[in-house]
């Protein structure tokens, strides 16, 4: 192989450890935190022209903050807040939600990395005001958190269950869902295809190889990097990336060296 050669593999190879971390593995760090013993009851979630104030009650400790879960089906969740408030918290008020549409909610205790069981479900819709009365609902089977989109966009009041006070945060607080799944293969196919029609192109203009067989790879694993960093690294592809990167630049790389030596062989043997 080539010094370019060489060059190129050490700079993919080194940007595979010095990448961020959580791009290639989950944490295999161990949770030592008890769950919650108790969980909270959702006494209301009072409906607002375009948000729903939740109430709840305390559970019971080890507690240090909250979960919110919702969606607009009552058998799935496609939103969730992970860290609401402290131990004393018991209300929330969900902002920015579609008017008319009903949305079904429920909480969540969490000590530290572990959380508790969920509290009851309550439904309720922007845009209806109930005048008197509260919808109780089931419990409801503990889905996978994982799956969870960032908050629609939220307003948070945390306060204790003597002093119940809502507070609307600034609008730079609330966060909108922008990814559900990670975008890794399409880009490791647009690469593998850019990079064969640059050697392609290459045999004609040779002094571009040096550049863009470098170029390509990098621009590609930071659109990568740009595209999906609020989303899930759940799927091989995006846990390995980096070394799949590595793979499709040396196949090609070698594929085109055997490719330019037979066929400098076969217009030598036709001279």
């Amino acid at each position: 192989m080539g010094r370019k050669f060489f060059i190129t593999f050490v700079l993919l190879l080194l940007s595979f450890f010095l990448a961020p971390r959580p791009i290639y593995a989950v944490s295999t760090e161990t949770c030592e935190d008890n769950s919650p013993t108790g969980k909270p009851v959702l006494t209301s979630a009072v409906p607002g022209k375009d948000s729903v104030t939740l109430t709840w009650t305390e559970a019971q400790d080890p507690v240090t903050h909250y979960l919110i879960a919702y969606g607009r089906s009552e058998t799935e969740i496609e939103y969730g807040n992970p860290n609401v408030g402290g131990r004393r918290t018991t209300t929330y008020t969900v902002g920015e939600l579609t008017k008319g549409v009903k949305y079904y909610f429920k909480v969540r205790p969490i000590n530290g990395c572990r959380p508790g069981d969920f509290s009851n479900k309550l439904p309720a819709t922007p845009g209806v005001i109930v005048k008197s009365g509260v919808t109780r609902g089931r419990v409801a089977n503990i889905p996978n958190l994982s799956i969870y989109k960032p908050v629609l966009g939220a307003s948070v009041s945390a306060t204790s269950s003597a002093k119940v006070e809502v507070k609307t945060l600034a609008p730079s607080a609330i966060t909108v869902a922008k990814c559900t799944m990670c975008i890794s293969w399409q880009l490791l196919i647009t690469e593998a295809i850019l990079l064969i029609l640059f050697f392609y192109l290459a045999e004609k203009n040779t002094f571009l190889k040096p550049i863009f067989s470098i170029a390509i790879p990098t621009v590609i694993y930071i659109l990568f990097w740009e595209i999906n960093q609020a989303c899930p690294q759940n799927g091989f592809a995006c846990k390995y990336f980096l070394p799949l990167e590595v793979i499709i630049f040396i196949v090609i790389e070698i594929a085109y060296k055997n490719i330019s030596y037979k066929t400098k062989e076969r217009k030598n043997n036709l001279c």
